[in-house]
């Protein structure tokens, strides 16, 4: 069956708006309890940094479910122990009023458990509502696995036991987990296909996660690659053009890189969106208030792709900043 935007339970955060607002949303985070299983680990200090200046910049931090691994876990206190310094961080956005938080969870298909039972979360961070969508003005955010048939009812049952019982184990010798959709080129374009059909029904604009594949405007960075030059493999989706309805924020397990959507209202009606990677550097300059220094490696923020929305304009490639 289709989705049905307006079926979801969502938070509307459009009264916070006013004449602006900044929101970062990432997503797929996957904390684990650190093993070798554990694909966050790796990025943990890159996704710091990024959050550390999200903060200071005043965004409010939207993470877009998958958080957690809990499919892999059975307990929430290891992946707690193993990433204290992340979720102390997080306390930093989170505020008990929720006029006033700027820590926006949702949940996705390996977290769902917060939906029924949020109170470990609550220990950390008193008050917390986990959500399943989120509305921003014209944008509805949410995970995306209910496009997905083997991450939601019957289908999400059998994948969480072969990831408990069979894949985890894998997984630490190299064997990816089949059940994943970023795991399958395939899937990945039909769940991009019916967000997509989703956003144009509702007459809003999607923005999701669980693919850990970025897509802005409608186009995964190859298919884009493709429209500029012309170039790709087979099994790459040939699309006529960009379309400002879909928008996937990736994920934060990439090889040494993790991925967002920013999304920054200049007024009521009128927003910029820029995808952004953050990860090292090679001889990158790093300025802060009291000046440019340049190291022999850095986190560095790189925006892949921006356009306007609300005044005429087309996406375009701005530069590394």
């Amino acid at each position: 069956m289709p989705l049905d935007l307006d079926g979801l339970r969502s938070l509307d955060l459009t009264p916070r708006l006013g004449e602006g607002g900044r929101f970062v949303v990432m997503s797929d985070c996957h904390r684990g309890d650190g093993s070798g299983g554990d694909e966050f680990a790796r990025n943990s200090l890159v996704y710091k940094c990024a959050l550390a200046h999200y903060l200071e910049a005043g965004f409010t931090y939207v993470e877009l479910g998958d958080a957690e691994e809990l499919w892999e876990n059975d307990s929430f206190d290891q992946i707690y122990i193993t990433h204290t310094s992340v979720y102390d961080l997080l306390g930093r956005f989170h505020d008990q009023d929720p006029a006033k938080t700027r820590y926006i969870k949702v949940f996705g298909n390996h977290d769902e458990d917060w939906r029924d039972d949020p109170g470990p979360l609550r220990d950390l961070f008193p008050g917390i509502e986990v959500h399943e969508a989120v509305t921003l003005g014209p944008f509805v955010l949410l995970h995306g696995h209910q496009c997905d048939p083997a991450c939601t009812g019957l289908g999400a049952r059998i994948s969480r036991y072969l990831v408990r019982h069979l894949w985890s184990g894998l997984q630490r010798f190299g064997i990816g987990d089949p059940t994943r959709a970023a795991e399958n080129p395939g899937r990945c374009d039909e769940i991009d296909a019916a967000l997509h059909g989703a956003a144009r029904r509702s007459g809003k604009i999607v923005v999701a996660g669980h693919t850990h594949r970025p897509v802005f405007a409608n186009l995964s960075l190859t298919e884009r690659r493709f429209l500029e030059t012309g170039r790709a493999t087979p099994g790459i989706r040939r699309k006529e053009g960009a379309e400002a309805v879909y928008f996937n924020a990736g994920s934060c397990v990439h090889p040494r890189s993790v991925t967002g959507i920013e999304i920054v209202f200049t007024g009521a009606a009128a927003c910029r969106l820029t995808l952004v990677k953050w990860g090292p550097v090679a001889g990158a300059e790093v300025c802060t208030a009291d000046g440019c220094r340049s190291y022999p490696l850095a986190v560095n923020r790189t925006p892949l792709e921006e356009i306007q929305i609300g005044d005429p304009a087309t996406p375009s490639r701005p530069g590394n900043q």
